[in-house]
């Protein structure tokens, strides 16, 4: 992996480290918000971070990488190049997440879940249920930035790979600070605020 002075250089460089008053998916509020498709806009910049991950997922046997539409996918494609491996992406209808366009998976095919920016692990915890009901097994999960305040090896049982950990604070809706209230608030995501992101 890559240090994360050096992943951080490539987030400022890139301004996809923004700051101000912003509403996070998981409906709570942040002074700080992760932009990944800022950095996405120089795949060159990219790739110099994920080139690191080789020796991450050396130890597993897995055959695809999984992400969710829209800021997983240069990620997981990305990943996927640099691996040899297959990427396919599950994507919301309605606010509701869905494996589509003739994607699917082998039974027992053994897959990588794919975040750009994992905070709550809402949005991975969707795709996994659609990997598990489709007979699919989990082998790891990898998150681009890390912003769940889970620094260890593992999530919820699962190989935890990361290429920056930044931990902010975050605050409930009824619990912002006036510092934070005085400035205006934007929601720069573009999942529908309902919940665990």
């Amino acid at each position: 992996m890559p240090s994360e002075e050096f992943v951080l250089n490539i987030l400022r460089q890139s301004e996809a480290l923004l700051e101000g008053h912003f509403i996070l998916a998981s409906g709570k509020h942040s002074a700080h918000y992760v932009q990944v498709a800022q950095l996405c806009q120089y795949p060159d910049r990219l790739a110099s971070i994920l080139k690191e991950t080789t020796e991450d997922f050396s130890s597993l046997d897995f055959t695809t990488f999984v992400s969710a539409a829209i800021g997983g996918i240069t990620v997981g494609q990305q990943l996927a190049l640099h691996h040899g491996k297959r990427h396919v992406f599950c994507e919301r209808k309605d606010n509701v997440m869905l494996l589509r366009r003739g994607f699917n998976f082998k039974p027992g095919e053994k897959v990588v879940l794919v975040e750009d920016v994992m905070t709550t692990g809402g949005t991975v915890n969707e795709i996994r249920k659609i990997v598990e009901n489709l007979g699919a097994e989990i082998v790891g999960i990898f998150a681009l930035v890390n912003r769940s305040g889970e620094t260890g090896a593992t999530w919820d049982g699962f190989k935890f790979v990361h290429s920056i950990h930044l931990q902010f604070p975050v605050f409930e809706a009824d619990a912002v600070p006036s510092e934070l209230q005085a400035i205006p608030v934007s929601r720069p995501g573009s999942k529908k605020v309902t919940g665990k992101a």
